[in-house]
């Protein structure tokens, strides 16, 4: 397994992996990295304590190298530079697959273009990592399984073997034959929240607030109404199913996590609100739909960035 941009969710995963065996290799900032060279890679809390230290972690991909399976955890708005990096390291001729576990809509049509369709697997990942400090993480919250599938929608054998190494390693997985509906799905999630949690500094669980819940509501209708125009199909026929089930479900799940969005903020760095927001923006303009919510909600985000 080769781990591309592993943060906090990248190294859990590769962590787990290697934790049980397989061989694995993070490749992540060096400030990052250094300390699990030296000391080893710490994992705690939902999944249990482990402290790994026969994984690698460098800054740079070693050279001849030939992964199998590559687990894509970077920013959205990194996808492009990951895989003009990767796309050697993986020929026609080749079984090598790359499996996208990032944020938004969008990565593995990008993913796709470098490499082909065969080789492109889609994650949903709705598990909390937090980078305590380099080489600790912490695996806070859980809303449901990890789910993995092919572009083809197919069970293939090697979809299998893949879900088996992940829960054999302690990552609760589900080989999937609707990935894109998953995806979908992870993106209204982090589109209603993820945002509100960055912009008003509280945990999700706050967030059920009848005021806040409110700015939700037409955040997802915006969302359902730019779906049904590209005929994406979701698991919900109405936007208000939906919004029951992340008010009884999902939120209550993960109540306790700060977004994403607001750990980048106050470090200073680019949020992938483009690729959420942003994106059921782009569909509005696309199809004539105003979004004016998650217009908004961009914007106050940017000038989040901006300020930070």
């Amino acid at each position: 397994f080769l781990v591309m941009g592993a943060g906090a969710l990248g190294s859990a995963f590769g962590g787990m992996l290697a934790n049980a065996g397989h061989d694995v290799t993070l490749i992540g900032r060096e400030r990052l990295m250094s300390p699990i060279r030296k000391y080893g890679l710490r994992i705690s809390g939902i999944w249990g304590p482990h402290r790994i230290t026969h994984i690698r972690a460098m800054s740079e991909l070693p050279v001849p190298y030939e992964p199998e399976v590559i687990l894509l955890t970077t920013k959205s708005f990194d996808t492009e530079t990951a895989m003009r990096v990767l796309q050697p390291l993986i020929p026609n001729d080749s079984d090598t697959v790359v499996i996208s576990f990032q944020n938004g809509i969008g990565n593995l049509e990008r993913i796709a273009r470098y490499v082909g369709a065969a080789h492109t697997m889609g994650g949903m990942v709705i598990t909390g990592f937090e980078l305590l400090r380099p080489g600790e993480v912490e695996v806070t919250v859980s809303a449901d399984t990890t789910k993995i599938g092919e572009l083809s929608n197919e069970i293939t054998p090697r979809l299998r073997q893949i879900v088996a190494a992940f829960n054999e390693a302690g990552i609760p997985t589900e080989a999937v034959d609707n990935i894109q509906m998953h995806i979908w799905a992870k993106a209204l999630y982090s589109a209603a929240l993820n945002p509100l949690s960055a912009i008003s500094k509280v945990t999700y669980g706050k967030l059920a607030h009848p005021h806040s819940f409110a700015i939700i509501d037409e955040l997802i209708h915006e969302a359902f109404d730019v779906a049904d125009a590209e005929h994406i199909n979701l698991f919900w026929d109405r936007a208000e199913d939906y919004l029951e089930y992340l008010r009884r479900e999902q939120i209550p799940r993960t109540e306790k996590h700060h977004s994403s969005m607001l750990k980048d903020i106050e470090r200073g760095k680019k949020t992938e609100i483009d690729f959420l927001n942003g994106f059921f923006v782009e569909l509005g303009k696309k199809h004539n739909i105003p979004t004016p919510v998650n217009e908004t909600i961009v914007r106050l985000i940017k000038f989040l960035e901006a300020r930070s």
